[in-house]
């Protein structure tokens, strides 16, 4: 019995180890090529020198947005350098005041939905849902991919396809903001009856 002391004191440090790098490691997993959910949205207007690529990040100031769900939408510009391929445009950044409850992120579509996966899955492995399906009317040869990955407070979200073959999204939310949007979705449905 007396040897196995030095055993639980390694065992306890382990834990202590494994807490204090699970706290950090947690709140990255939250951060969208440079925004985080749940913090203040403090980006700066693009200037005139901004141009289509800046060398920061920058919103659009004369697309920003008030939703009907009560959301400000903002289009962030992103730098060229550091952006992976099957980004596509802008992000979409919804902010509750102030607080950046949603990140959307467009992309290529079926040619950038594989690129798209495997990445989400190296951050937060393996999703919690997963499917393939074939879109009638979208007139391609690979399967669309859909994903979902569910966290204590916020969610992942791929859609390889969105309308055409050439567009597809990535959401990234927190369970306040999805609240919220379903809250809506059920007034205006009960509105439209």
């Amino acid at each position: 019995m007396h040897g196995m002391t030095p055993l639980r004191h390694v065992l306890v440090a382990a834990c202590l180890l494994m807490s204090a790098f699970a706290g950090p490691a947690a709140a990255q997993d939250k951060k969208v090529l440079g925004i985080e959910l749940g913090t203040r949205f403090l980006l700066p207007a693009c200037g005139p020198g901004d141009g289509a690529f800046p060398v920061r990040l920058c919103f659009v100031e004369a697309l920003l947005l008030r939703t009907a769900w009560g959301a400000q939408e903002y289009h962030v510009k992103l730098p060229s350098a550091g952006t992976p391929a099957y980004v596509r445009g802008e992000l979409k950044v919804f902010t509750v005041n102030g607080t950046v409850e949603s990140v959307q992120i467009s992309t290529w579509g079926i040619e950038a939905q594989y690129g798209a996966f495997d990445s989400l899955r190296k951050k937060y492995g393996e999703p919690a849902r997963a499917r393939q399906e074939k879109r009638k009317g979208l007139r391609a040869r690979l399967p669309t991919k859909f994903a979902e990955w569910n966290f204590k407070d916020f969610s992942v979200k791929l859609d390889g396809t969105t309308g055409s073959i050439d567009w597809g999204r990535i959401e990234f939310s927190t369970q306040r903001y999805r609240k919220l949007l379903d809250d809506f979705e059920k007034r205006a449905a009960g509105v439209s009856r």
